[in-house]
């Protein structure tokens, strides 16, 4: 019982370092996501190997030497994890990420540095194997056991670093915490081996052609192969999954934890269910086939009734609208209820079918007891490396050139291939054709999938709620999903990943962040603008004619395919300039990234990139990422920087010597930042003046926009003036603690 205790820690703390080295590696890889692709990948390939190498000496070794063996990987795992801040943020970002360049250069760099602790943890399962089954007969429940409560260990490890340990203290001290559990099951486990009743030499290795790995059974590569298609299988729903969900939740930073803590205590339940009934099972081989066939059904079955559901607004409501500007608000306990319902019946189930197939395979490849490690490390290794390919082949390949939709219609052939296979194999073996009508039903249900599951625009249009008499432009590809609601002739809302990004015509305070900017700065000749969006602040940049060049990096790639749409429909003025105005010069990509990677400076560098409750956020409203900016200013440049939060203020206010805070009302909760190396000349009388000069007048209204208000606004605004002597506030967002982030748990 203590060693499944022990193994059970050993998943939780697996999580929760892979919760937060992903997020320490993704600065140096960059945010975007066929970065954090590579990273998972990098991640889950070390995992395999690990699993490989063990496969290859784990039957060598007595019990009592196999649990030695697993106490030592625990015991690497913990001093890697104390010293990992240094390698992953002291090293690697903070000292090569100006390297990072190329997609195969972030890769290898990700799997090197994670190879390691992946590799340690990637042994366990198969010398546990090894150091716990005593009978050939008793190995897939034994092995069924070990793997579901370590499972379960690593859906509650997500939970809790996700939704509360995060939050709480951040990443650097949660993988501190990570390290103190595994001590304890190394030392644990080291005690546990001390008084290990069993043999020390159950087993004598004998060397011979049948234990070399290339002499398996072929038997036993085919099941590989099988957990192979199956591991893509499950990699890729996960990504569509958080893709869905994601903008369902409005990709908060909680998003992540309570869509893969869901599918992992599925999977969990899944594998011990199986455990229980293995014994029941009469061919293993029909019933993998069958689950694999059922899961993809599911899948795709239940996202299609879920975009169904949305045309009924009292449950689209449920999740249109979740903080969706509502900073810091409090979802109420129903409003939680339903989220985590809603995500539990989509990812659940086909999870708990998934779990089955781990101890329904064991049952089938287990027949020999001196080759038990080998073969569960055979068989976890070929699953790993089909999760491997379906992160990467999925995440920067299926998504972008087929889409969510057209991903679920692939992975649907995929179960349709297997269910085929059960036929064809029923067929041969002369089954009564009345038993085979449920494989019948299945398949064509699976065809009914592939037939009818709705296009890409009609999926996503249900989920953002798009109502006849409107029109939806969508956007989608690897680097996410981008819909623009068009509501009139030269009216549209824009949502990126499910949140509210902009629309047209403009947010007022979207053009008055870089009027203020621009107007301020006495030759603002070079400006970066950290996130197009809908395309407001964009615009404003372009305010002063002395301007001549804007570069906007945005690190959603599609906002600039649907801006193109919509502006090759010539309603909107305004939108036609950003996209004919060659000041304009457009990229793709992180904005941290960019900094560490392009030399260039600007006299003016503004970030309205997104609501600091979304996922990641933290990284554009961090103290680093302000020093960042701030080495990027040509000698008196200025910053301008949406301040939706106190912490914002107080994190801006630690970099720059000189900081001036524009609000438009005194009671206001947020306002502008303006951040300069010299002292500031900001001027709201000055401002207001220049926006009645005829070009800026007239460019400023194309957009729309009363000059008059906003010169009115400007003129009555608040401003509080900070100087380098003035003292700095504590309690600050950084990279590796972004408390407005994880919102929910660190308060303002």
């Amino acid at each position: 019982m203590l060693l499944y205790v022990l193994f059970f820690l050993s998943g939780f703390s697996a999580l929760v370092y892979q919760t937060s080295w992903q997020r320490m590696l993704g600065l140096f890889s960059g945010s975007d996501s066929i970065s954090t692709t590579l990273v998972v990948g990098a991640f889950l390939l070390g995992l395999g190997l690990g699993s490989l190498v063990a496969s290859t000496f784990a039957d060598r070794l007595s019990d009592r030497k196999a649990i030695v063996a697993f106490a030592l990987c625990e015991l690497g795992i913990a001093g890697f994890a104390i010293a990992s801040k240094l390698i992953f943020y002291d090293v690697i970002f903070s000292q090569m990420a100006s390297i990072a360049v190329a997609r195969t250069l972030v890769f290898v760099v990700a799997f090197i540095s994670l190879l390691i602790p992946t590799l340690l943890m990637g042994m366990s399962l198969p010398l546990l194997a090894r150091g716990t089954v005593q009978r050939i007969e008793t190995a897939p429940e034994r092995i069924g056991w070990l793997y579901g409560v370590n499972t379960l260990g690593a859906a509650l490890g997500t939970f809790a670093a996700g939704c509360i340990i995060i939050g709480h203290v951040g990443y650097e001290v949660t993988v501190y915490l990570a390290a103190a559990v595994n001590l304890s099951i190394g030392v644990g486990a080291l005690l546990l081996a001390l008084g290990y009743t069993a043999s020390d030499a159950v087993f004598s290795w004998k060397p011979g052609a049948a234990r070399e790995m290339f002499f398996v059974p072929v038997r036993v590569w085919k099941w590989c192969f099988l957990l192979f298609v199956s591991g893509f299988i499950i990699i890729s729903l996960e990504i569509v999954w958080f893709r869905v969900i994601g903008t369902m939740l409005q990709s908060t930073a909680y998003s992540f934890a309570v869509v893969l803590g869901w599918f992992l205590l599925g999977d969990a339940l899944g594998i011990l269910l199986g455990a229980v009934v293995v014994r029941r099972v009469d061919s293993p081989w029909h019933f993998f086939l069958w689950l694999q066939g059922v899961v993809t059904l599911y899948a795709a079955g239940a996202l299609w009734l879920i975009a169904f559901a949305h045309h009924w607004p009292a449950f689209a409501d449920l999740f249109i609208g979740f903080d969706q500007g509502g900073l810091g608000a409090d979802p109420t306990v129903g409003h939680i209820v339903m989220i985590f319902a809603t995500v539990a019946l989509v990812v659940g189930p086909p999870a708990v079918m998934l779990g089955m197939s781990f101890p329904i395979t064991q049952k089938a490849i287990q027949d020999d007891l001196e080759v038990v490690g080998q073969r569960v490390g055979l068989i976890q290794v070929a699953n790993i490396l089909g999760n491997t390919a379906g992160a990467i082949v999925t995440g920067a390949i299926l998504l972008h050139y087929l889409g969510t939709s057209g991903t679920l219609r692939l992975l649907a052939i995929l179960g349709l291939l297997f269910v085929i296979a059960l036929l064809i194999d029923g067929l041969r073996a002369g089954v009564n054709p009345l038993k085979q009508l449920g494989n019948v039903a299945l398949a064509a249900g699976l065809g009914i999938t592939l037939i009818g599951f709705p296009n890409g625009i009609h999926f996503w249009s249900s989920l953002h709620m798009v109502r006849p008499g409107e029109q939806a432009i969508l956007g989608e590809d690897r680097t996410g999903i981008t819909l623009l609601k068009v509501t009139g002739p030269d009216s549209a809302t824009l949502y990126i990943a499910g949140q509210r990004q902009g629309r047209i015509p403009f947010f007022r305070h979207h053009v008055i962040q870089t009027i203020i900017g621009t107007l301020t700065h006495p030759n603002p000749r070079s400006v970066l603008v950290i996130g197009h969006g809908g395309g407001g602040t964009l615009y404003g940049a372009g305010t002063n004619p002395a301007t001549h060049q804007v570069r906007v990096i945005e690190i959603v790639a599609p906002v600039y395919e649907i801006m193109n749409k919509f502006g090759a429909l010539g309603n909107s003025e305004a939108v036609n300039r950003l996209l004919s105005d060659p000041r304009y010069q457009r990229s793709v990509g992180d904005a941290r990234h960019l900094l560490f990677t392009d030399s260039t400076r600007y006299d003016v560098i503004t970030a309205d990139a997104m609501l600091p409750v979304s996922s990641r956020s933290g990284l554009l409203y961090s103290v680093e990422f302000f020093e960042q900016v701030r080495a990027r200013l040509n000698p008196g440049g200025i910053a301008v920087q949406w301040a939706p939060t106190p912490r914002t203020v107080r994190s801006f206010l630690s970099v720059f010597p000189y900081v001036t805070e524009v609000r438009l009302r005194r009671h206001q909760s947020w306002g502008w930042l303006i951040g300069s190396d010299q002292p500031l000349q900001f001027d709201p009388q000055a401002v207001a003046r220049r926006l009645q000069e005829p070009a800026i007048r007239e460019y400023v209204a194309a957009a729309g926009m009363n000059v008059d208000g906003i010169t009115r606004a400007l003129r009555n605004s608040h401003v509080k003036i900070w100087g380098p002597n003035d003292p700095r506030p504590e309690d600050v967002n950084t990279d590796l603690f972004p408390k407005d982030e994880f919102y929910l748990n660190a308060r303002p």
